[in-house]
């Protein structure tokens, strides 16, 4: 399991906190499509705003580089007594970016400030890891790398006419890749014979000695 796990939990977090405005929200893989698509018009129509798109900027780092037992001999997270399942990690941190377009630079700055509160004292980003009919959970945290950035003067023509876009960086630094594997359980069985009689034991006993040591 990649990182797109966390890229389908950010927008989804991001969908949840737009809930109930107009406003649009693109994921890391629409985002890529629609600025494709807007290089390559030469007559732009009007996009709606506001608009957020979400980039993942670049891939991701390995913050472990060595073997380690997490990478290959982790957690047991399913067992039965014919297969188990085990879970095995390597950190990575992923960056991102959020991008505000609006039409007025007011609507721009206040989007922002909710998304800077919202990152802030709500940075829980609730992962599920899919394997057969197991969903194992995992949490992690996204966190601001960046303070808000008016980057209006890019050269992408979005919308015909004048538009803000604000840009926030964020990242997930304690972020997996994750490695499920499912082993098939072996037993091996073995029976015990008990003869009903139990053996007698015979003492040789010196009264003498045994009973009144000198």
């Amino acid at each position: 399991m990649s990182a797109y796990l966390y890229d389908e939990a950010l927008l989804n977090k991001l969908k949840k906190w737009s809930a109930g405005t107009d406003v649009t929200i693109t994921g890391v893989e629409e985002t890529r499509r629609l600025l494709e698509v807007i290089a390559d018009r030469t007559n732009d129509n009007p996009i709606k705003l506001p608009l957020f798109c979400l980039r993942r900027n670049g891939g991701f780092s390995i913050d472990t580089l060595s073997k380690k037992p997490l990478s290959y001999d982790s957690l047991v997270f399913k067992a039965t007594d014919e297969r188990s399942s085990q879970l095995n990690a390597i950190p990575i941190t992923i960056n991102y970016q959020l991008d505000i377009y609006t039409r007025f630079f007011k609507e721009a700055d206040e989007y922002a400030r909710n998304l800077v509160f919202n990152i802030i004292n709500y940075p829980k980003l609730e992962i599920e890891i899919p394997y057969e009919d197991a969903h194992y959970p995992h949490v992690a945290n996204i966190r601001p790398i960046t303070g808000v950035v008016d980057n209006s003067n890019i050269p992408e023509r979005l919308v015909a006419g004048q538009f803000t876009r604000f840009t926030i960086g964020i990242n997930i630094d304690d972020a997996y890749l994750f490695d499920v594997r499912t082993r098939d359980n072996y037993s091996i069985g073995f029976q015990m014979r008990v003869d009903d009689e139990e053996p007698i034991i015979q003492y040789n006993i010196n009264p003498e000695t045994d009973f009144f040591p000198e």
